[in-house]
């Protein structure tokens, strides 16, 4: 079987390419806010930026996005990684459930809260926002929409502002998933 994507190597890079690289081997994504790297022990990077330098002008938006996604929502870190994981499990997507187990602890999920994720079980949550995300998330997984009710209750609990962000994770970690997929890109071997 041929590798689709093999890991480019810096010195490999166009200046372009490079450039992005840069934004994934430093800054917040280094940083201790960062539960997992995007940079491979041995150079190159992982995951989905490593198909991303497949074209740097649409490399420089999804890393802007996807900054914005893990550092710069209003939902707090638990009821992301709720969404995230149950996506993750949900597209049978590996490289996101590798990184989102380590997001996740990160976040407060227990071991135990993040397996049952894998079949769909609740955790404990810890408020009714939580409750709101796992059963909003859910729905976009399985319906992608919602009915009346459920988007009326999820607007009353979270605002219309973190129901939206909410909407737009979900929306993009399938755009990332399907390129994970895709490009048959796996996490690495710890």
């Amino acid at each position: 079987m041929t590798v689709r994507l093999p890991r480019l190597m810096p010195d490999d890079m166009t200046a372009e390419q490079h450039e992005i690289y840069e934004k994934f081997s430093g800054g917040e994504r280094a940083g201790a806010r960062s539960a997992f790297s995007l940079v491979h022990p041995e150079g190159g990077l992982i995951g989905p930026p490593s198909a991303w330098l497949l074209s740097p002008p649409l490399a420089r938006v999804f890393e802007q996005a996807g900054a914005a996604m893990r550092f710069q929502l209003s939902l707090p870190p638990r009821s992301i990684e709720i969404a995230l994981l149950l996506h993750a499990f949900g597209r049978s997507c590996a490289f996101e459930i590798y990184a989102h187990r380590k997001a996740g602890r990160a976040a407060g999920l227990t071991e135990a809260e993040i397996d049952g994720l894998a079949s769909r079980r609740p955790p404990a949550f810890e408020d009714d926002a939580e409750r709101v995300v796992f059963d909003t998330t859910l729905a976009l997984l399985d319906r992608k929409a919602l009915s009346a009710a459920e988007f009326d209750s999820a607007e009353a609990v979270l605002g219309a502002r973190a129901l939206f962000e909410l909407v737009s994770l979900i929306g993009y970690y399938d755009m990332v998933a399907t390129q994970l997929t895709v490009f048959e890109i796996d996490p690495p071997q710890d």
